[in-house]
């Protein structure tokens, strides 16, 4: 897989410009586990840690390496581990609010660089135009693009009704009415992911994010 697939462009080439001396590449955060990272560039995927200098001037809980995150490796990618060293400045991110010492609140990245968030709602129970407002604004606040997904439609039975109460919620921001079941449009979330883009889903349990992702 090349760098661009990965979502590598000009924004993060300017950020690793200067710092791709002794032997530091670039890739791509894909997976974050306590302690270890998995990161993914054109050689493979491989376990990695966080260098004892990045440790010492990572001030911060958002300053450590998240999901989506592009960093400057070094070390042997034959080996059993490869070394973070470096994050690049994110373009976009989701935070939430854990707990850090003496019970204070403190800001956890749990998603980097995200192009699109698909936000889906079901069009069952799970329909509520107040949860929709707020999955937008956690959206905007991130700095990643918008697009709602309205699933199930083989279970709706008044979907031009509901379509139109989505779009006065939501002016000018892009409906996808699908079916996970039936495949109805789903053709549709493909159509809105460009190569090189990342996507993400948020939605509440059982709106069918893990079906329409399969």
């Amino acid at each position: 897989m090349d760098l661009h697939t990965l979502g590598w462009n000009d924004y993060f080439k300017a950020h690793a410009n200067g710092n791709t001396t002794n032997n530091l590449t670039p890739a791509r955060v894909i997976q974050q586990h306590r302690e270890r990272w998995v990161v993914q560039n054109t050689q493979g995927a491989f376990s990695a840690r966080i260098s004892g200098r990045f440790r010492h001037h990572a001030d911060l809980a958002d300053a450590y390496p998240a999901v989506g995150d592009w960093v400057l490796i070094h070390g042997e990618t034959g080996a059993d581990w490869v070394m973070i060293d470096t994050v690049l400045p994110r373009r976009s991110s989701f935070s939430r609010q854990a707990a850090g010492p003496s019970n204070q609140a403190i800001e956890q990245v749990v998603a980097a660089n995200v192009d699109i968030v698909f936000l889906v709602m079901g069009l069952d129970g799970n329909f509520n135009l107040r949860r929709l407002e707020r999955y937008l604004t956690v959206a905007w606040d991130s700095g990643a693009t918008p697009e709602i997904v309205l699933n199930k439609t083989d279970l709706c039975h008044n979907l031009p009704e509901r379509i139109d109460q989505v779009e006065q919620t939501a002016p000018a921001v892009t409906i996808h009415a699908v079916s996970a079941v039936t495949g109805e449009n789903v053709d549709s979330l493909h159509a809105s992911i460009s190569a090189g883009k990342t996507a993400a889903f948020l939605g509440s349990s059982g709106v069918g994010k893990s079906s329409l992702i399969n």
